[in-house]
């Protein structure tokens, strides 16, 4: 067996693994306590699709998805975890659609900025290229006319 076949190999076992544990914190998440869980599905609901379908190694696009997510659903689970009593109660206080805009947007804002950023850093390094070969070649220019050399390189 070669050395790459293993790693593939380790590497999708390490990836069912994390898709069980995710399985397993999730239904244990549901059985304790069910009316937080819900609707915290139903906010996080784009990134955990992501999750799913992420074909890139380590899952970056889900990854800031949730973060995102999460980080704007922090404030309505925590009102709800201390509000809410039962299911019907923190549905109605989490399923608001300004609750779930909010949360879907941060979701669609993660996207765009994985798709957007890499794009400005290319550029922002093309940049920085033309500026530093635009400094070489003004000082290539002022060590030419310093030495009196001819402009251009003599071959043999």
């Amino acid at each position: 067996m070669s050395a790459g076949g293993g790693g593939t190999r380790l590497g999708r076992l390490a990836g069912g693994l994390v898709v069980l544990l995710l399985g397993l914190i999730g239904g244990g998440l549901i059985a304790l306590a069910p009316d937080i869980a819900v609707p915290a599905g139903i906010l996080l609901a784009p990134g955990l699709v992501a999750f799913m379908l992420d074909p890139t190694p380590g899952h970056a696009l889900a990854r800031a998805m949730l973060l995102f997510q999460a980080a704007a659903a922090l404030r309505p689970l925590d009102q709800a975890w201390f509000r809410c009593e039962g299911l019907h109660a923190c549905m109605g206080t989490l399923a608001q659609p300004r609750q779930v805009l909010l949360v879907w947007i941060m979701a669609a804002l993660a996207w765009l900025l994985t798709q957007i950023l890499p794009i400005g850093l290319k550029l922002l390094s093309d940049y920085r290229v033309r500026v530093r070969r635009a400094t070489l070649e003004a000082r290539r220019d002022r060590l030419i006319a310093e030495w009196g050399l001819d402009e251009t390189p003599r071959r043999s």
